[in-house]
């Protein structure tokens, strides 16, 4: 029932609840990419999501802080790799600034890679209804996409979740740790 209502708020077919944000994020980014593919992180991207990206063993590339300009140049440089996957807080938890979304979205879907949002810090704070930074946006999330969101933040209980894509999340509980 929790994922249920989670994936309602959120607006995606599907949620999967994990113990914490950072269980989250090391299951998660190494599910979705391993040797061969490339994952994309913003340099100053929570150290959980650093740690995923390293477990997952692609390719690590990461972009100085918010410079669309460097992610679309790597991008640009990895146009033969199969699976690409663009990693980023929504809200820098040491800055408090917010990731451009609407251009990293777009980024992806010329480049062909997949976005996961990490919106812990923005669940309950962004957005008009407290939904996070694609309802800040007025961004909708798509197949491609992934929201990483903690229940121990503004939300005042315990936990984390994914939501996605039914097929994302099916595939994530046959094959996350």
């Amino acid at each position: 029932e929790l994922e249920e209502r989670l994936a309602r708020f959120k607006g995606t077919e599907a949620a999967l609840v994990f113990n914490s944000g950072y269980a989250a994020n090391v299951s998660v980014i190494p599910a979705l990419v391993g040797r061969g593919d490339t994952v994309f992180s913003d340099k100053l991207n929570h150290a959980s999501i650093i740690d995923g990206c390293v477990l997952s063993r692609a390719e690590f590339k990461r972009y100085p802080h918010k410079d669309m300009a460097e992610l679309e140049r790597l991008l640009a440089v990895a146009s033969d790799v199969s699976r690409k996957l663009i990693v980023t807080d929504s809200v820098f938890s040491m800055d408090g600034d917010i990731a451009p979304l609407p251009e990293i979205i777009e980024l992806a879907q010329r480049y062909g890679a997949m976005v996961m949002v990490d919106d812990a810090h923005a669940t309950g704070v962004l957005g008009n209804t407290g939904k996070g930074a694609l309802e800040h946006f007025g961004l909708k999330a798509n197949e491609n996409m992934i929201q990483m969101g903690t229940l121990g933040k503004a939300l005042g209980t315990f936990g984390a979740y994914i939501s996605g894509s039914r097929e994302v999340i099916d595939y994530l509980i046959n094959k996350a740790r």
